[in-house]
């Protein structure tokens, strides 16, 4: 690959730069398809600038990817309504000052939590070699008995894909970029500053990916 191509990466100041990259490399990565099918779990999507609706500047955390199709959770939008609110709708207290994320479009009346795997519940399940996923009514007592993971986040509703339809939408002109997640992009960052970070980081790695 040209060195030129890694230091435009580097070097982008906004987001059509960063964007423009992103494709450019995925039109030089079609000349290599393997045939293998990717697996989005354990994976970012960020949202293409161009992508409106709910989705407009999304980054969501994929926690499921199979045949049956894929799930995940959109991390940075918080909605006004606390955690505190939601486990008092319970006869429970909590002091907490966390609000509840809008995890997506999807079952909206559920209530999530991505956390870290150190801890657990009724329902808990791995999804990552650090991550979990757990939605029952028993959190919410260990949350007001202030017994908590050591990072998470509570979320209403999922995003949800049928059997490849995702796969689609990743390969569209204005869909999804896709990137490894850390912790720090996962629990440390919100709102729009959360997707221009995982933008960014998506660029870097399809770079790194592909040439």
């Amino acid at each position: 690959m040209p060195v030129t191509v890694k230091s435009r990466i580097r070097s982008a100041t906004n987001v059509s730069q960063l964007v423009a990259v992103e494709s450019r490399a995925k039109s030089t990565a079609d000349h290599y398809q393997t045939g293998v099918k990717m697996s989005y779990k354990g994976k970012l999507l960020v949202a293409h600038p161009m992508l409106t609706d709910f989705f407009n500047r999304a980054v969501i955390y994929v926690y499921k990817d199979d045949s049956a199709g894929t799930m995940g959770l959109v991390l940075n939008k918080p909605t006004k309504y606390t955690v505190k609110a939601l486990i008092a709708e319970r006869a429970l207290m909590y002091e907490g000052r966390e609000h509840v994320y809008k995890g997506g479009p999807v079952t909206e009346n559920a209530i999530f939590m991505l956390h870290t795997d150190e801890w657990y519940s009724q329902s808990t399940s791995q999804i990552s070699k650090k991550l979990a996923i757990t939605s029952d009514d028993f959190m919410m007592q260990k949350l007001a008995m202030q017994q908590h993971p050591s990072r998470w986040r509570l979320f209403a509703g999922i995003a949800a894909w049928k059997p490849g339809q995702l796969t689609q939408e990743v390969l569209s002109q204005y869909g999804w970029l896709t990137c490894d997640a850390n912790d720090s992009i996962v629990f440390n960052k919100d709102g729009e500053r959360q997707w221009n970070i995982a933008l960014q980081m998506c660029a870097n790695q399809t770079i790194d990916s592909y040439f």
